[in-house]
């Protein structure tokens, strides 16, 4: 960090930074170490601003690449795993509300982020839903991280004998750091909750589509299901059921 300070002005250093998170997503390099560096040397305010504006270009250039050039393979390549394949299939029904939504729900999934921006595009998500949801899930992934940045920063130059932190300073860091410990142990569980509930409906969906099929098999002529009588049916009351 310090190097960079030394070689790079901070405007050519911002640039750097936000065209470093917008382009490491495209080829599946995780952008965590540019974010650190953008709260370490910016902090809250500029620092945040810098991951947006990186990671908003980050996460559409690959959605529009896998739409436009690779749809076909990357649909193929997700077969693999048809259980995930299944939920991001979920993503595409409904109007714009139940798209975000949905979003919303599988960014917080074990899918893993960059590869998430090139699968969701296999399907017919807007792109409106799809930048919303992914900013939205951003912001309150952006201040941890700033803050984890600067928290390291702080614990490097009290090793370095740079400085010392006061009682209050101490406190805050304490708070700061429980803070984002239970609000990533938060999301992480409604993640799984809601996660669970995609996969439900999802199954309820598969069985629907089944039920269908027998439904259209009658009509075309195949035998048709077994049927439980109604109880007030001549067949119940004639055998005095």
């Amino acid at each position: 960090m310090e190097w960079e300070a030394n070689t790079f002005s901070r405007p050519v250093l911002a640039f750097i930074l936000v065209a470093s998170l917008a382009l490491l997503p495209i080829f599946l390099v995780p952008s965590g170490p540019s974010m650190w560096l953008a709260g370490m040397i910016f902090g809250y305010g500029l620092g945040f601003l810098i991951i947006m504006s990186g990671m908003s270009v980050g996460v559409s250039v690959p959605f529009y690449i896998a739409r436009r050039l690779f749809h076909a393979r990357i649909q193929n390549w997700i077969q693999k795993w048809p259980k995930r394949a299944a939920l991001i299939r979920i993503a595409d029904q409904g109007g714009w509300f139940q798209q975000f939504r949905v979003l919303l729900v599988l960014r917080l999934s074990p899918i893993p982020y960059a590869l998430f921006n090139y699968a969701i595009a296999t399907t017919n998500v807007k792109y409106g839903p799809y930048i919303c949801s992914s900013v939205l899930i951003l912001i309150p992934e952006s201040f941890i991280t700033i803050y984890s940045g600067r928290l390291l920063k702080t614990l490097a130059e009290i090793k370095s004998s740079k400085r010392h932190l006061t009682p209050l300073q101490i406190a805050y860091n304490i708070i700061g750091f429980c803070l984002a410990v239970s609000v990533t142990i938060g999301v992480t569980i409604y993640g799984k909750r809601a996660l669970q509930e995609l996969e439900i409906k999802e199954q309820a969906m598969n069985c629907n589509e089944e039920l269908n099929e027998i439904s259209r098999n009658s009509v075309n002529g195949y035998p048709q299901p077994f049927e439980i009588p109604e109880r007030n049916s001549p067949a119940i009351e004639d055998n005095h059921y």
